[in-house]
């Protein structure tokens, strides 16, 4: 067979297996949308592919074959299978193309309306009021810990946590020739200038720099000259192409932040799943060993522990725990039945799938 009809033949076949993806991604559409029918009086929007899911399947792929692509690949596919379902709306903080709207689009994939908010209590609010259906709201960084005032008003909206994504910040420095040299004007949307206040002095005391209204902006208006750059979320992409001149040059370098999925309903049991309390106790003496102790009896594994004071109640403390488990499970209902009887104050935040599943925390 000459080069030529070699060509033709593999086409060929690449279209016939298309095609046959195709159709399986249709018939993931029907079960998806007959799982959904099933989750009365849940966040029925929760992904499909849960964690475990993706890990399983992660672990199925066969090298060469990254598994670093398996994930998006199924992220896509799994939003694209509830076709059958209204897209919802979902609220994020900041511009497009800033890491609160890239949790969100890892969460939600292609399958969401997506809906620019300027702080977290106004995401809230939209949720609450039913305006939107989702909210991604920055919830925890590694080096502060949870964000408490988020969590209280998550609570005090009575609205509840169904989901979870961990991102590492970073911001990179990109133009056209990936040459620093070449930098004379620096676009950067306004949070990121924020961010890199310092670098730029420091690194680029001579270079205009220039407020645009999103990552994307920024990205668009480097791409016009070679003495244009642009300040970006690493991994971020437009339309043109541009290389990374330096990488991480936020003032902090990299951030570890975990961003919570917030619906007026609760998410369905995953079988890998956390729940989010928030509590206070009496001040008497070996108040929270008592209620810790509930947890410990039954085997509910305590992921976070963490206190802050209660603004304007002189030196009481509020508790924030974490704990394997799902509201539903059966070692979790007894504990919090237990816990109920010796708090002055209970929250249950949500319960929700985790990213990446506990090593220790088998499916039940």
């Amino acid at each position: 067979m000459d080069e030529r009809k070699r060509l033709e033949e593999l086409r060929r076949q690449l279209m016939e297996l298309d095609q046959e993806i195709l159709r399986s991604i249709e018939r993931r559409a029907r079960i998806t949308h007959d799982l959904a029918k099933l989750r009365t009086g849940t966040a029925r929007f929760s992904p499909t592919a849960d964690a475990a899911h993706m890990q399983a399947l992660e672990r199925a792929a066969t090298p060469p074959f990254p598994q670093r692509a398996v994930r998006p690949i199924f992220v896509a596919i799994d939003a694209a299978s509830r076709a059958y379902d209204v897209a919802p709306r979902v609220a994020f903080l900041g511009a497009e193309g800033d890491f609160c709207w890239t949790a969100a689009h890892d969460h939600f994939g292609i399958g969401g309306e997506f809906v620019r908010v300027d702080s977290p209590s106004v995401a809230i609010e939209e949720v609450a009021r039913s305006r939107v259906d989702f909210a991604v709201v920055p919830y925890e960084s590694l080096k502060e810990g949870p964000i408490f005032p988020t969590i209280q008003a998550i609570a005090g909206a009575d609205l509840k946590v169904v989901g979870e994504r961990q991102l590492v910040q970073a911001l990179d420095l990109v133009n056209r020739t990936g040459n620093l040299a070449d930098v004379e004007r620096v676009y950067t949307s306004p949070q990121d200038h924020v961010a890199c206040v310092n670098y730029l002095e420091i690194q680029h005391p001579r270079a205009l720099v220039l407020d645009v209204r999103s990552p994307q902006a920024a990205w668009d208006l480097a791409a016009e000259g070679d003495g244009s750059a642009a300040i970006v979320p690493r991994g971020f992409r437009g339309a043109e192409e541009l290389q990374v001149a330096r990488e991480n040059v936020g003032d902090e370098g990299e951030i570890r932040i975990r961003y919570a999925v917030l619906s007026r309903l609760p998410a369905p049991r995953s079988g890998h799943d956390a729940t989010a309390l928030l509590f206070s106790v009496h001040d008497r003496p070996g108040a929270l060993h008592d209620i810790l102790q509930h947890f410990k009896e039954r085997s509910c594994n305590l992921r976070r522990v963490h206190s802050r004071p209660i603004p304007g109640e002189g030196w009481d403390y509020v508790f924030y725990v974490e704990v394997s488990g799902h509201t539903t499970d059966r070692a979790l209902v007894a504990a919090l039945e237990g816990v109920k009887r010796e708090i002055k104050m209970l929250k249950i935040i949500g319960s929700f799938p985790l990213e990446r599943p506990d090593p220790q925390h088998e499916r039940a």
